[in-house]
Order: structure tokens, then C-alpha cells, then sequence
């Protein structure tokens, strides 16, 4: 990441106007001891001189110092993977000195600050307090709102306003979640065949065929999702459980989403044995728990966003698109635990912690991710 260099930059901006380190002390007024010291980086030139530094330059203040707010992508996914890694290890509010003060350090990098966003909605649960966890909510929210008021980028816009309503979602506010949402739901427009459309008059057949998939990939996913939300919201209707959980099957098994690595995939089986459990289908809450275990061990670890054999063209696109890349928001160790914990501490299944088909999934799944 960019630092002051402001030494190298004086070096080189003075040799590329070719004149001696006595000339330019003679043009700002200085000693061609001070110019001397400048570069050497023993000492800085006065904050008085700089305005006049870099007019003599051609360059902006910025441009002398060496310095940018800005962080390019791989900077910001660097970054984003150390901090993830020192939550993993060290106690939450030490590494959250660590993460304040790069959001002050790089206020203007609305890529950056999203990414800071993420993270720490991925990690508030390790705060040790309420009180902690609250305010770590309340700076999602302000730093969401920053990126809304000062960026003109239409992607950035979005992202934050979702993040916000994570944030508001969290923190138990479900009208800021409405209030957020609600007025975004748009009839369909059809706008993504429109551009597939125009590539194809163009001849680009290839281009469209690479921006078909990524969209069909995107909205599997959402259905996905949206299934596994609507099987959550009729757990107490059996017959439409059973229909919402088989079209949530389908559906991965008819784009091979097995090997995909997203919440939708494995989470539905979660749902699948909550509501089973509910029901009293101890049978079939144990079957959607196997399903679980052989998808989550199934995966390549470590683990890392992409494609599959069907959704072929998508890689290249994970990495350019999300800030983080393809790496995973939370860091290997602390995901495989969770994976573990979803089936262990979740209070749903305590009806079946004494059967031995549920301890053997859980044996497999420490055996597996590293805890057997």
C-alpha cells in the first residue's frame, strides 16, 4: 500500500527536470544541505514548503508526499485476509485498534471501507460484549452511509445500502431494514438479456455467452436462497415443506451447485432438518443432516469461491468482481468450526444429540474438518 515516500519522489522529479540539488535549494530558498537531507530522508521539507515544492514539480501535494487514500484491489484483499486471519487468533477488540485505524487512514477509499464493512459484519459475533457487538453494528451503519453520501459509483451505492440493512437487521431494527429494501423491489426489466441481446448483434457471441452464465449462475444462487428462506417460513405446513426442500434439491442437483461453495447449498439442509425435527421426522431431519455433511465435506479445502464443470466462465469474473476476490470472508479455521458448530450447538437438533446416526455425522465432520 502506498506510504510518504516523499524522498524518492523529490530524487526523481528533480532529475527528470535535470537540475542540480543546489538549483532547486536556490529556487525554493533552502540550503543545498536541506535538499541534501530531503532526499537523504533524514529530515522533510516545512509543511510551508510543499504547496511550493509541488507547484515547482507539476505534481499535487498528494503526488510529492508519495502518498494515496486509495488501496488497489489486491491491496484491499491482502488486507481483508490478514485481518481475518489476526480475528481468528487474537482477541476481537485488539484487532479492531487494527482495523480503525486503517478506515481512518484510508476514509476515502470506498472500495476499502466496503470491504472493512464486510468483515466486520462477518466477525461482530466474536465481540465479547452486547455493548461491543452494538457498536460495531453502529459503525457499519456510519461508514454505510459514508459510502452512500461521497461515492458517485452506482455498484458502491448498492453494496453499501445492503450492507446497512445487514447492519440494521442485526441490531434488531427491522423497520431501518424495510425502510432500506422495501421501495428496491422493481418489476422485473429484463435488462440482463437486453445487454446479452446487444452483445450478440454485435457478434460477440462469446461475450454473450460469458455474461449469460454469469447471470444465470447469480440467480441460481438467489433462488437458492429465496428457497431456503421460504422453506424457514412454512416449517409448520408439511406438505409444502416437503415441496419447497425437493425444488431446493432439484435445483442443486440440476447445476451441480454441490461443488459450490455458498450458504444456499448447504444451508438448506440445515433448514430441511430444523424443520423436521419440528415435525417430529426424526428420519428425515437425519437424512437432511447427512446431506449437509456430504456437501460440506465434499469441499476442497482451503476453501475459495468458483465455478463448477456447468458454470465454467465464472472464475475469472469472482475475482474481478468482489472486492475480497475469491477468497472467503471468514478465514479457514474459523469457517470449518462453524460448519462444525452448526450441527453441534444448534439448539434445534437437541432432540437427536442421543441418536447415534447424529453423533456419527458429527464425528465425520470433525474427522473431516480437522477437529476428530
Amino acid at each position: 500500500m502506498n506510504e510518504l515516500n516523499i524522498s524518492k519522489c523529490i530524487i526523481q522529479k528533480r532529475k527528470e527536470k535535470g537540475i542540480t540539488q543546489e538549483e532547486l535549494a536556490e529556487y525554493i530558498g533552502v540550503s543545498k544541505a536541506a535538499v541534501s537531507k530531503w532526499e537523504s530522508g533524514q529530515s522533510y521539507p516545512d509543511i510551508a514548503l510543499l504547496p511550493e515544492l509541488a507547484a515547482f514539480f507539476n505534481v499535487s501535494v498528494d503526488e510529492l508526499l508519495g502518498y494515496s487514500p486509495q488501496l488497489s484491489r489486491e491491496e484491499i484483499k491482502k488486507i481483508y485476509n490478514y485481518l481475518s486471519r489476526e480475528f481468528a487468533v487474537n482477541p476481537f477488540e485488539e484487532v479492531m485498534e487494527k482495523c480503525n485505524e486503517l478506515v481512518r487512514k484510508y476514509y476515502s477509499c470506498f472500495p476499502f471501507l466496503l470491504a472493512m464493512i464486510q468483515l466486520f459484519l462477518n466477525h461482530v459475533a466474536l465481540a465479547k460484549t452486547e455493548e461491543a457487538k452494538k457498536e460495531t453494528l453502529q459503525q457499519c451503519i456510519i461508514l454505510c452511509r459514508r459510502v452512500k453520501e461521497e461515492s458517485g459509483d452506482v455498484s458502491d451505492l448498492k453494496s453499501a445500502n445492503s450492507m446497512e440493512a445487514l447492519a440494521e437487521m442485526a441490531l434488531g431494527n427491522s423497520e431501518g431494514v424495510i425502510g432500506l429494501l422495501d421501495n428496491k423491489l422493481t418489476p422485473y426489466s429484463g435488462d440482463d438479456v437486453i445487454l446479452i441481446m446487444a452483445y450478440q448483434m454485435q457478434g460477440k457471441n462469446d461475450e454473450a455467452k460469458k455474461v449469460n452464465q454469469i447471470l444465470l449462475y447469480q440467480n441460481v444462487i438467489n433462488t437458492l436462497t429465496l428457497l431456503n428462506n421460504y422453506l424457514t417460513l412454512h416449517m409448520t405446513e408439511p406438505v409444502l415443506f416437503e415441496q419447497i426442500y425437493s425444488q431446493a434439491k432439484q435445483l442443486i442437483d440440476a447445476f451441480q451447485m454441490r461443488e459450490i461453495l455458498t450458504n444456499a447449498v448447504f444451508g438448506v439442509h440445515i433448514t430441511a432438518a430444523q424443520g423436521y425435527v419440528m415435525q417430529q421426522e426424526k428420519e428425515k431431519a437425519l437424512k437432511a443432516l447427512e446431506q449437509y455433511a456430504d456437501i460440506v465435506c465434499g469441499y476442497e479445502y482451503p476453501l475459495k469461491l468458483k465455478g463448477n464443470e456447468y458454470f465454467d466462465q465464472v472464475d475469472t469474473w469472482l475475482e474481478d468482481s468482489i472486492t475480497i476476490g475469491t477468497s472467503t470472508p471468514l478465514d479457514d479455521t474459523t469457517t470449518k468450526a462453524n460448519l462444525i458448530k452448526t450441527v453441534e450447538e444448534n439448539p434445534a437438533f437437541t432432540p437427536l444429540r442421543e441418536d447415534e446416526r447424529y453423533e456419527r455425522i458429527l464425528r465425520r465432520l470433525k474427522r473431516k474438518l480437522g477437529q476428530g
